[in-house]
């Protein structure tokens, strides 16, 4: 995966696939990363879970070290089809490497069935979230 530090960059999405023996199945989580001149948004498409988690930790680990000058990280989880433990321990570690840099993470759009998950867990709980 590749960064630009420019706004309005797009980059190129990650994902993760799972190859049959017939062929490659759709991939299971597809990681966007759109900069503009304000705010970082990260948009993730498809299942964040235990084989997926890493992509969104290496997702903000990048934003974490540009110079990227938005103290506010959006993460816009409305396309999240699955989320288990796993994924949401990959939101909260996310939001402690963003801290670390002095940056905080916002879950923009979170499903219904990821807030019930967070509310059951208590994982990720103290993250600000923001219904549209």
């Amino acid at each position: 995966m590749s960064v630009r530090d420019r706004p309005d960059d797009d980059v190129a999405s990650t994902g993760h696939t799972i190859a049959t023996s017939d062929s490659v199945i759709a991939s299971v989580l597809d990681v966007r990363i759109k900069f503009t001149p304000t705010l970082p948004v990260v948009r993730l498409t498809g299942e964040l879970d235990l084989d997926s988690a890493h992509l969104l930790v290496d997702a903000l680990d990048a934003i974490a070290a540009t110079s990227c000058p938005a103290d506010l990280v959006v993460l816009d989880l409305a396309g999240v089809t699955f989320c288990d433990v796993a994924g949401l321990r990959a939101i909260e570690s996310s939001a402690a490497i963003l801290a670390a840099a002095d940056q905080h993470l916002v879950l923009y759009r979170p499903p219904r069935r990821v807030t019930r998950l967070i509310a059951m867990t208590g994982v990720a709980g103290g993250l600000a979230r923001h219904q549209a």
